[in-house]
């Protein structure tokens, strides 16, 4: 399905399932098939999903304007406003939480149920006074770091063979080189406020073996916000949701479902 958005550009989405919506924000390079594992276990439990690819990304690969956090957050509301929405729990992942953080900052959280954020610091850049961002990320490395992201090995875990073939559904060619404007804006975000201010209830999954964030940003979620919960996937890395999705899922329905 597609539909027209306000800067005139005709964005493909999914839904599958009946039930309560989830909109699930992938990563970055990560498209509505990286969250496979997850679809059709909420589905069965009687969940609507919801997917929307980015733009630059999956069925939108060729969209290359707009590559900014907030017009992500946009497309995801005039979806939400399209759709007639009134209440939704988000699921998100990496750059895909600025993105959550960001419709929250922009449009207020009164109708999200539930936010899922998967691996990923309010805020990427180390500072003198912040250091649980990105590894060896600071704003002088900024470029040689959006440079070299398309080598860095995000997992930890083997990813089971038949997850990973659905994973790589649609055979989209992602152009880590056209689509650096989005990630260079995503690392210089600062979504802490977000964080501290947040009502609405929160589940922070962090991967044991993260080879981008420390461990260290679990305890900083819980004492940030008194409406987060935590949970930390052993042996995984950057992406929980798809090392260990038999747990990752049975963790993130049992929070989903309170709410």
């Amino acid at each position: 399905m597609n539909f027209y958005t306000s800067d005139a550009v005709t964005l493909a989405y999914s839904i599958y399932g009946e039930g309560t919506p989830i909109l699930f924000l992938a990563g970055y390079s990560g498209t509505t098939y990286s969250w496979s594992a997850q679809t059709d276990f909420f589905s069965q439990a009687g969940f609507q999903c919801i997917h929307l690819d980015k733009r630059g990304h999956g069925e939108n690969t060729d969209i290359l304007s707009g590559l900014r956090i907030s017009r992500l957050a946009q497309d995801i509301k005039e979806l939400v406003t399209l759709l007639d929405i009134k209440h939704f729990h988000l699921v998100s992942h990496s750059l895909g939480a600025g993105v959550a953080y960001e419709y929250i900052s922009l449009f207020g959280e009164s109708d999200i149920l539930s936010l899922t954020v998967i691996d990923v610091p309010p805020k990427a850049i180390n500072t003198d006074k912040w250091q649980l961002g990105m590894y060896n990320l600071t704003w002088h490395t900024i470029s040689e770091t959006v440079a070299n992201f398309s080598h860095v090995a995000l997992t930890a875990k083997k990813i089971e063979t038949d997850l990973l073939r659905q994973m790589h559904q649609g055979h989209y060619k992602f152009n880590f080189l056209t689509t650096a404007p989005l990630v260079s804006d995503f690392l210089t975000k600062d979504y802490r406020d977000v964080l501290t201010t947040l009502t609405c209830p929160t589940l922070y999954i962090a991967g044991e073996l993260s080879p981008l964030f420390p461990d260290k940003l679990t305890q900083y979620y819980q004492e940030s916000n008194p409406h987060v919960t935590t949970f930390t996937a052993k042996e995984c890395g950057h992406l929980p949701y798809a090392e260990s999705p038999e747990e990752t899922n049975r963790v993130m329905v049992d929070f989903i479902s309170k709410h």
